[in-house]
């Protein structure tokens, strides 16, 4: 074997190991395995799911919209700076929103799909942000990230509203400024429920999300 043969050989051989390994990294990140595909879309009935609270308690989607409530998830990190912005004293944005639709058929479900050991998923950090911020509804653990796969969600904040049937009729942005300094002019997921109460289409059904990357 002359010497061109054996670099030919060299460099097939190390270029198929490459391509093998990328696949199976590519699998480990499930992104060839289908079962994470995201499988929420606007139209279409959310997909059910269960998850436990920082106090140890389950909650289903479909126990609260078969009661004919309205659902708001966000995906929640209690250390990303875009979250903060939401929080602070001179914002509050999530906190109004809930505070103003008190009266309505509305349910705010905050998860928090930080792989386990990560510092967004630390359970004294979470519990330190509900006491600070003034968070009274429940914050949802998903560490092993299958719900907000199955979602879809890549940002904190990541917004979504289901229907009282079911169905995920909004997904996207909390609002309309995406850095990391004041909220927006628009907020869509307050405009959205107010449409949505009134019987009306919501206008704006999907927005793109901000925020810091899931931890997955």
């Amino acid at each position: 074997m002359n010497t061109t043969t054996i670099r030919k050989t060299l460099f097939t051989t190390i270029a198929t190991v490459g391509i093998i390994g990328l696949g199976i990294s590519m699998l480990g990140a499930g992104a060839t395995d289908s079962s994470w595909a995201p499988k929420a879309q606007v139209g279409q009935a959310a997909p059910e799911f269960t998850l436990t609270d920082l106090d140890g308690n389950e909650h289903t989607l479909s126990d609260y919209t078969s009661k004919g409530q309205i659902v708001v998830l966000e995906w929640f990190s209690p250390v990303c700076p875009f979250v903060k912005k939401h929080y602070r004293d001179d914002a509050m944005t999530m906190i109004n929103i809930e505070k103003d639709f008190k009266d309505q058929p509305v349910v705010w479900l905050r998860i928090n799909s930080a792989r386990a050991g990560h510092p967004a998923a630390n359970i004294e950090t979470t519990k330190k942000a509900v006491e600070k911020w003034g968070i009274t509804t429940p914050i949802l653990m998903d560490p092993k990230g299958a719900v907000g796969r199955i979602y879809g969600a890549k940002r904190t904040p990541e917004m979504y509203i289901i229907d009282a049937t079911g169905t995920l009729v909004y997904h996207g942005a909390i609002d309309d400024r995406n850095d990391g300094q004041s909220p927006g002019g628009v907020n869509f997921v307050r405009t959205g429920l107010t449409e949505l109460i009134a019987g009306e289409e919501i206008t704006t059904a999907t927005t793109k999300a901000y925020g810091c990357t899931i931890k997955y």
